[in-house]
């Protein structure tokens, strides 16, 4: 009985799989054939079946250009970087995307070794981050073996200075990982959905207009009251605008 159980999963499984599969050809050839809204539609079928990718994200992001709804693809560009950072040809689209908006926010500036730590920390995931610390950790342990077992010193001070390197590699990645990841949990991000947006001083609609926001401009997200949130721009900027005009990250 249990056999048949596991064997009825697995069917279940295997033509979830398949049809998804099929849904996701079905959309690419959508998008071949510049049948973009159909695109878009079946794209989206598939997050609501709770299937997430880089590639489904890249793909509705690009569909969503296409129809020149700009704030739409950043925001699924942006899903797709939070799972992939290293891809390019995503980080590129999400540009060209970015000079299309209408605000253009002048980023403080940053030391260098603060762009180049930024940088670094998000090549990978911090999932991958975790793996290659574990990868290092065991090579560390595997040249201590080595260096233990070594009958002459030059081989001892090989194996143990290979060891140490592992051991500073596995350390780094480590610390990589957390920063990233004390990064992602310190900062909230979300993508403006509606065209001349009031940013208000206070989380009040009587409340002195600060300045105004667009469709598809990225802003970080803080406290909320009531149905407003705060916002701070990448220049320093703040102020609350209505939550229901935000579509967090």
């Amino acid at each position: 009985m249990t056999y048949y159980l596991y064997l009825l999963i697995g069917i279940i499984s295997y033509t979830g799989f398949s049809q998804s599969e099929d849904t996701f050809e079905k959309a690419n050839d959508a998008f071949a054939d510049d049948q973009f809204p159909k695109a878009v539609q079946l794209y989206s079928s598939l997050l609501d079946e709770g299937l997430v990718s880089t590639e489904l994200y890249f793909n509705l992001g690009n569909a969503y250009f296409k129809q020149n709804d700009l704030a739409n693809a950043i925001f699924h560009y942006e899903k797709a970087l939070q799972l992939n950072p290293a891809d390019q040809e995503v980080r590129q689209n999400l540009e060209i995307a970015n000079t299309q908006t209408i605000d253009k926010i002048e980023n403080v500036p940053e030391s260098n070794l603060s762009t180049m730590v930024y940088t670094t920390t998000h090549l990978l995931k911090v999932n991958t981050w975790a793996w290659v610390s574990v990868i290092f950790s065991f090579c560390f342990g595997f040249f201590m073996v080595l260096y233990f077992r070594s009958g002459t010193t030059r081989k001892k001070r090989i194996n143990f200075f290979i060891a140490i390197l592992f051991l500073v590699f596995g350390v780094t990645s480590l610390l990589f990982g957390r920063f990233q990841n004390q990064f992602l949990g310190e900062q909230s991000f979300a993508i403006i959905f509606e065209d001349q947006v009031q940013v208000h001083v206070e989380p009040n609609s009587r409340s002195d207009v600060n300045f105004q926001m667009n469709k598809g401009s990225k802003v970080s997200t803080g406290s909320t009251f009531r149905d407003f949130t705060q916002i701070e721009l990448s220049d320093g900027s703040k102020g609350w605008v209505k939550t229901l005009i935000l579509k967090k990250l």
